[in-house]
């Protein structure tokens, strides 16, 4: 059983290593102009990108222009892309910057009755201990609750339960201390439950 689970890690171990390598020669290949190379890394990154950013925005149609801006951004920036980091982070920060900057200066309409069409599946976004919110009856009121929190909340939120990111790597991609990833999620998960009371009594 723990040979076959060495096993197991080793080939996810091996596996990741030759995707880190495969993304590698992607970026030095689109860094030298090759734009069929810059398409290969934003087909690999574009459907977790928009999740990120509908679930910054709250709306459909502003995240799939917000995320367009940024593969624009990127292809034009690409060249001041340090080699040897991942492509993804750096990808998404630029998108996180333009999700900012639209929260900032829009007020936020109600798009969300467009997320099933668009193939956009809540139940596949791993909320842990919300997941049963996120059936097609209860997801629209779950995205609602989310784009309502403010901002340093909301963000922090998304990237540790839709990203999958640790506190400290949360705490090292929007530059604060751990501490206040803690009291931000925290923050957040007690103004979801009190928005969305009825559905977790």
């Amino acid at each position: 059983m723990n040979k076959k689970i060495s096993e197991d890690s080793q080939a996810k171990f091996v596996k990741k290593e030759e995707e880190k390598n495969y993304e590698r020669k992607l970026v030095e290949s689109a860094q030298n102009g090759n734009s069929e190379a810059f398409g290969k890394l934003i087909r690999m990154h574009q459907k977790k990108l928009f999740r990120f950013i509908y679930a910054l925005t709250g709306q459909f149609d502003s995240a799939e222009d917000i995320v367009q801006e940024a593969f624009v951004k990127a292809y034009q920036n690409i060249k001041s892309f340090k080699a040897g980091y991942a492509f993804y982070p750096w990808l998404a920060t630029i998108a996180r910057n333009n999700a900012y900057t639209y929260i900032a200066r829009e007020e936020k309409k109600e798009s969300l009755d467009k997320m099933t069409d668009a193939g956009f599946d809540p139940q596949n976004s791993d909320l842990d201990s919300l997941n049963a919110l996120l059936d097609k009856e209860n997801g629209k009121r779950f995205y609602k609750a989310l784009a309502d929190l403010p901002v340093n909340f909301r963000t922090v939120f998304v990237l540790r339960h839709f990203e999958k990111m640790d506190y400290a790597e949360i705490a090292s991609y929007l530059k604060i201390p751990p501490g206040t990833v803690d009291s931000r999620l925290y923050r957040a998960r007690q103004m979801l439950a009190d928005a969305l009371k009825d559905l977790l009594d």
